[in-house]
């Protein structure tokens, strides 16, 4: 009979949505791997090669395989939109009308995934999207 090598050092619990998955460490040596690799149990299942060999995981596979379950259906993001800081700009208001205004940051991604940027409108401070700005390129500073 073959030895029990089921021995967990550690667990991580990855949500992506409703959905939850478990990983389970167990130490590499254990299944004839190398010092500091891990062999993972995902779903009560070993993640193996395609040939059915033990696959082993180092810290940074273990990262990279838990944000792959965490962030698999989010998309990613558009690169940053190039509007040093400070510019002159253009603010496309409610009306369609648009208002002079200067950046105070560089774009920033916010929590919706849509780049915006701060500029200085009827003195006040506010964020607005980046489609709504339009740069003017002689007056850009940096």
């Amino acid at each position: 009979m073959r030895k029990d090598n089921r021995k967990f050092c550690a667990s991580i619990s990855v949500r992506n949505g409703e959905e939850r998955a478990k990983l389970e460490l167990s130490p590499a040596p254990l299944h004839g791997g190398p010092e500091g690799f891990y062999r993972v149990r995902l779903a009560r299942r070993w993640l193996d090669t395609e040939d059915g060999a033990p696959r082993f995981f180092d810290r940074d596979g273990l990262a990279r395989l838990a944000a792959e379950l965490a962030l698999c259906s989010l998309e990613t993001p558009a690169p940053a939109p190039s509007i040093p800081c400070p510019s002159r700009v253009s603010v496309r208001r409610a009306d369609g009308f648009y208002e002079g205004a200067w950046t105070n940051t560089e774009p920033l991604l916010n929590h919706a995934g849509r780049w915006v940027v701060n500029v200085s409108l009827g003195g006040r401070r506010v964020f607005v999207p980046v489609e709504d700005v339009v740069v003017h390129k002689e007056r850009r500073r940096g």
